[in-house]
């Protein structure tokens, strides 16, 4: 099939997709029908070979909002300007340090985070655990201290994105940003009914994180009735509010909800694993700021971080918008800033090589969760076919999610053509849903492209299987 047919078959392909579209001629030989988006869905599409001739294409000039395709320049940037990203970085560890007592007062402790992403505290907890910071306590015949800091000034505090919504703060996925993070800076509550309509339902959390309280007003409803639970926390608050109700004979649900000061509930960690090893703390804690009196201690112990590529990759692959946000200020560092505004000017200095203005791309976080972030899907297929020219193109490549097998792709294209053969970012928030990457075509070729739809009511049908069918269509007429 000529280039010339192929793009024949593709204007047929979006004229069903889209009516407002020119319909081809009754005589073209037709493509699978796939259902429309719901009305009001704006969607916009290119696909290019690798040197840039076109596939398909429309709207791919106008800018959508990109949600997680964000974290793709996030990470390419990472690769672009910061060394030695498969080895450990020690000073992003978190580390503790032992400050001497006035007169006979015991110790005090100073949990120190440098940026790593990636510190634990379960018990099936392998490596880069914070339970090995409290057995060195106990390793020193420390087991009387006084009070724990918590230090997360390596970073500016800057804790939420520009324009991050509040609803979305509570949750895993809006946790706030800091230099000091443990188990992602997230809590997981698990939410079941009672065994009888009217009993208030039961909320518990999982082992070690009861460190909010529960305002629980949520009752249990009739079997089979509307589900209303609602789970809520307002910024600056220490507790969960729970309200509505949750059918007698519905499933458990869980939730994995932000922590609202990470250092804080990190050092709050750190306490309860010296209490079981039988450390008395005299003292309390206390969070550090840039502006307090730097504390004069030696260092006890510090955390071997995994290497930086390694977060990078599951950033990208699951799509943790923590992880990504961490990435944009550790690539802030690396270029001679230290916050997320620096971190987005290395980002745009990329770019600038690329040959891509801010009127294509334009973030304001290193996630996408932001909805302020612009990027037309233009842009974006250049920007993925710039990155496949550099040193570090396939590196990058190898982070993007695969189609059927992993992170936020898992279970797309899985058992079809695709499967295993399209390599590409995920984006969804509210109304959006977008999909930027490489796949590889039926000829062997490989294709580069970005769809993003917009604009998607909150009650209409999902857009990601117009999405995915309309790309498996491409992918076969080429």
């Amino acid at each position: 099939m000529t280039r010339a047919s192929v793009w024949q078959s593709a204007l047929l392909g979006l004229a069903l997709l889209l009516p407002a579209c020119t319909t081809a001629p009754v005589d073209e030989p037709a493509v699978p029908v796939m259902a429309a988006p719901a009305e009001g869905v704006r969607l916009g599409v290119l696909v290019t070979t690798l040197d840039g001739a076109p596939v398909f294409a429309k709207r791919e000039t106008e800018r959508f909002i990109p949600a997680s395709n964000t974290k793709m320049f996030t990470a390419a940037a990472m690769f672009h300007f910061v060394t030695g990203l498969q080895t450990p970085d020690p000073s992003i560890a978190t580390s503790l340090h032992l400050v001497p007592g006035e007169g006979d007062a015991p110790p005090s402790l100073v949990l120190t985070g440098g940026g790593d992403p990636a510190v634990r505290d379960g018990a099936d907890c392998v490596e880069d655990c914070l339970r090995q910071l409290a057995d060195a306590v106990v390793a020193r015949g420390i087991f009387q201290v006084g009070d724990i800091y918590a230090d997360d000034t390596a970073f500016p505090h800057e804790p939420w994105g520009m324009g991050w919504s509040w609803n979305n703060l509570p949750f895993y996925f809006g946790a706030s940003v800091s230099a000091l993070t443990v188990n992602g800076n997230a809590l997981a509550l698990q939410v079941v009914p009672g065994s009888a309509e009217g009993e208030p339902i039961r909320a518990v959390w999982a082992a070690d994180d009861d460190l909010l309280g529960i305002s629980n007003a949520a009752v249990t409803g009739a079997p089979g009735s509307e589900q209303t639970l609602s789970l809520a926390r307002w910024p600056g608050a220490r507790d969960v509010r729970l309200s509505g109700s949750l059918p007698a004979d519905a499933a458990p649900r869980n939730y994995f909800l932000s922590v609202d000061d990470p250092a804080r509930s990190a050092a709050e960690r750190l306490a309860r694993l010296l209490t079981a090893r039988s450390v008395t703390i005299e003292g309390v804690i206390k969070v550090r700021s840039r502006s307090d009196a730097p504390l004069m201690g030696t260092e006890l112990s510090r955390l071997t971080p995994p290497p930086l590529l390694d977060s990078i990759a599951y950033s990208v692959k699951d799509s943790d918008n923590l992880f990504a946000e961490l990435m944009l200020r550790h690539l802030a560092r690396a270029t001679g800033g230290e916050g997320a505004e620096d971190g987005l000017d290395a980002v745009n200095a990329m770019l600038d090589q690329a040959g891509i203005s801010r009127a294509e791309v334009e973030l304001f976080d290193g996630s996408g969760l932001s909805p302020y972030n612009r990027i037309t899907p233009a842009a974006a297929v250049k920007f993925l076919r710039w990155t496949s020219a550099q040193p570090w193109g396939d590196a990058f490549r190898a982070t993007l999610p695969v189609g059927g097998q992993d992170g936020s792709l898992a279970r797309r294209f899985r058992n079809t053509p695709l499967d295993g053969r399209i390599f590409a970012k995920t984006g969804a928030v509210q109304g959006v849903n977008a999909l930027s990457g490489f796949m590889v075509a039926a000829s062997g070729e490989t294709l580069v492209f970005s769809v993003i739809a917009n604009d998607r009511p909150a009650d209409a049908a999902s857009v990601i299987p117009v999405i995915d069918s309309l790309l498996l269509q491409i992918a076969a007429a080429n």
